[in-house]
């Protein structure tokens, strides 16, 4: 995929161990950890490629889908905020929780976990 901004839909990448440093920079991980009935869900934004935090680059924000409902959004400021949030959840498993971002230059990217 080429370095150039991504307009339109919403960009999933099927497979991120053959993704570009492009996708996997602009690709939400989501990590859940459960203990004693409590579910912390954290994304970060470019956690195998470092996304850029500048001014002119960055992300603006960070929401959380459990199905179709929405769950959190985080919005963030460029340089003093890093692309990395957390919240607790209340949600059954086999729930899929979605987490969308948002960069400045390249659009919407998603990513799905199922509980």
């Amino acid at each position: 995929m080429p370095e150039a901004p991504i307009l339109g839909s919403i960009n999933m990448v099927a497979d991120l161990s053959a993704a570009s440093d492009f996708e996997k920079k602009h690709t939400p991980h989501i990590e859940v950890s459960s203990e004693t009935g409590i579910t912390l869900v954290s994304i970060t934004v470019g956690w195998d490629v470092p996304h850029p935090n500048q001014p002119d680059h960055y992300i603006t924000w960070i929401e959380i889908f459990a199905g179709e409902a929405p769950v959190a959004r985080f919005e963030l400021s460029p340089v003093v905020t890093a692309p990395t949030v957390s919240i607790v959840v209340d949600l059954d498993p086999g729930t899929v929780l979605r987490a969308v971002q948002h960069c400045n230059l390249h659009g919407l990217w998603a990513a799905e976990v199922t509980l």
